[in-house]
């Protein structure tokens, strides 16, 4: 009997001993919780510019149109991925431009349309088309834009206008433009 005794607080002291060893272990590891990554380098993000590209978030203007542009260079110059949703036109056209900037309600900050080298600015890209439901994903080439550099998008804005026209923006009043993005670097996934 007191052999059995023996084996039985010789067992609960075990089976105490491993629980208590868990619980330390999992002291351990609430009391360090998972640390962010550091922020990427000036080096690390320009890294990632030329191997992701750039993306813009499209923000309304004054409608319900949002979506993403993406640009990657390809060749003799870049691949232009566009998303959009809830466009109130089947026909719209993009349009690069100036400053960064999709503050106002009517597009007005982002300035005058931008191309390199002289291009025309408001035909770079052709007229693109949404499904009869205003969703609209499109791949083409731009040849001659760069994503980074004097004839690159970085530090510009993209506009999405409503028709088959590009057209000036002026402060204040209503225009064809439905949605703006400014571009930034790509982040790659981190698990």
């Amino acid at each position: 009997m007191r052999r059995h005794r023996a084996q039985l607080t010789s067992g609960r002291a075990r089976g105490l001993a491993a629980l208590v060893a868990t619980l330390a272990v999992l002291a351990g590891c609430s009391s360090n919780p998972a640390r962010e990554p550091p922020p990427p380098t000036p080096e690390q993000t320009q890294a990632n510019v030329v191997k992701y590209g750039v993306e813009a978030q499209l923000r309304s203007l004054g409608s319900a149109v949002t979506g993403k542009v993406r640009v990657y260079d390809q060749g003799d110059g870049v691949r232009v991925l566009v998303s959009v949703i809830n466009m109130p036109d089947v026909r719209f056209r993009i349009a690069f431009h100036e400053a960064p900037n999709c503050s106002s309600p009517s597009g007005f900050a982002v300035g005058p349309h931008w191309a390199p080298g002289g291009r025309d600015a408001r035909n770079l890209v052709p007229v693109l088309s949404t499904n009869q439901d205003g969703t609209g994903e499109t791949s083409l080439h731009v040849s001659g834009v760069r994503v980074s550099g004097p004839d690159g998008v970085q530090g510009h804005s993209v506009i999405v206008y409503t028709g088959d026209r590009v057209t000036d923006a002026v402060s204040g009043v209503a225009n064809n433009r439905v949605a703006c993005g400014t571009f930034t670097p790509v982040q790659p996934f981190a698990f």
